[in-house]
């Protein structure tokens, strides 16, 4: 369908006309496009103004240098604009402005919100959202959690966000997806660029009732190593929590959790067998920037929701938490941890907590492989962590 051949209607909002512009302008994102719309007293007017009279306030408006270069060839925004809203459109997208009604609230209340989404499906009104995140590079264990956390938190009602990636992320859409949920899949290419390509019936069925799938890149934007931050923003803004199940040392799901914490919104993370794919995610538990939570249900109590029934009493059954956990009064099994971990186990006390310090001690052996092991006995119900990385036996 040509631009001359819409009707009114598809072509009657100036103010979406430009957003799609300036968002398909390389260099421009959303704290440009806010200081555009408030140094021009909108975007459309702004659109009006043209690329000359940009380029003259470019350094009012901070425009990167590929904004300027792209400007400096004159091009045609309203065409550009026209065009970027066809393709959504085409896409099945719709487009979203921070003005509009169905904008996510928490969205708007971020530091930075986008100031133009593309959506594909439904963003319930008043949802409560948990994003459960972490690194692409990850185990058969990882994305059974993943796929539990995915699952019963959708059981319990509650969306699940996430960003639509291999690993984790496609784990905890599909666990959503099987317990006949809600999921919304943050991209970070055009809505109508599907990437990881493998997931691209995963992202038809959360846009066609089963959720949404969103992106502030317009049609067309290739997935790029600094699309993903800009991404995981949009994920951390969009929920009520964030919980990271696996997560390397420069996993991106650290910004998730970093921008979470930013916005003074709980961070949950699994504690991990030591290596490098729990690094990260161990580290935000020994740096006190998360809570370990070895199940939906460990996540829907801190937040201080309700657990439905079918969920009560089957707290993390499949990795040897509470639930399955066949310790006896007389000691841990030895089936589920190592000598070290029995060790620890027999050295915390059930009512006054001890310092990792203290207990690597009295173990001999390192503070490091202590903080480890005892990550492990927390993740199989066996110890309690209190803040300031203090112990108790469970």
């Amino acid at each position: 369908m040509s631009i001359a051949s819409q009707s009114p209607a598809e072509r009657a909002d100036p103010e979406v006309v430009a957003a799609c512009a300036f968002s398909a302008v390389p260099g421009i994102g959303a704290s440009t496009l806010s200081r555009i719309a408030a140094a021009l007293n909108g975007l459309s007017r702004a659109l009006d103004a043209g690329p000359a009279e940009m380029l003259k306030r470019g350094d009012e408006l901070g425009l990167q240098p590929a904004a300027r270069a792209y400007l400096a060839h004159a091009p045609d925004l309203r065409a550009l604009g026209e065009w970027v809203a066809q393709a959504a459109r085409k896409a099945g997208a719709r487009v979203l402005l921070p003005r509009d009604a169905d904008y996510p609230a928490a969205l708007g209340a971020i530091r930075n919100p986008p100031q133009v989404l593309y959506v594909r499906g439904e963003l319930a009104s008043g949802a409560r959202r948990v994003a459960v995140v972490g690194s692409r590079d990850t185990d058969e264990t990882g994305m059974d959690l993943a796929r539990d956390f995915g699952d019963a938190l959708a059981r319990a009602g509650i969306e699940v966000v996430s960003g639509g990636a291999r690993g984790i992320d496609t784990g905890a859409h599909e666990g959503a997806l099987w317990a006949q949920g809600r999921s919304i899949a943050v991209l970070g290419s055009g809505i109508d660029v599907p990437y990881p390509i493998e997931n691209r019936a995963l992202f038809e069925r959360l846009a066609n009732g089963a959720g949404a799938v969103l992106t502030e890149l317009p049609p067309g934007a290739q997935p790029a190593p600094k699309n993903f931050p800009r991404r995981n923003r949009i994920v951390a803004g969009l929920s009520d929590a964030v919980v990271v199940v696996r997560a390397a040392a420069q996993s991106g799901a650290l910004i998730t959790a970093s921008q979470a914490v930013a916005g003074g919104k709980p961070v949950f993370a699994v504690p991990g067998d030591p290596g490098r794919r729990s690094e990260g995610s161990n580290s935000l538990l020994q740096n006190e920037q998360a809570r370990a939570v070895v199940s939906a249900q460990d996540v829907l109590r801190e937040m201080g929701w309700p657990v439905p029934a079918e969920l009560q009493g089957a707290d993390a059954t499949r990795f040897g938490g509470p639930a399955s956990n066949p310790r006896a009064g007389d000691g841990p099994d030895r089936a589920l941890i190592d000598e070290t971990g029995v060790k620890l186990w027999q050295l915390l006390d059930g009512r006054t907590p001890t310092h990792v310090d203290d207990l690597a001690l009295r173990a001999q052996i390192p503070a490091r492989e202590a903080l480890g092991k005892l990550a492990e006995l927390e993740l199989k119900g066996m110890a309690v962590r209190r803040p300031g990385k203090y112990f108790l036996r469970r």
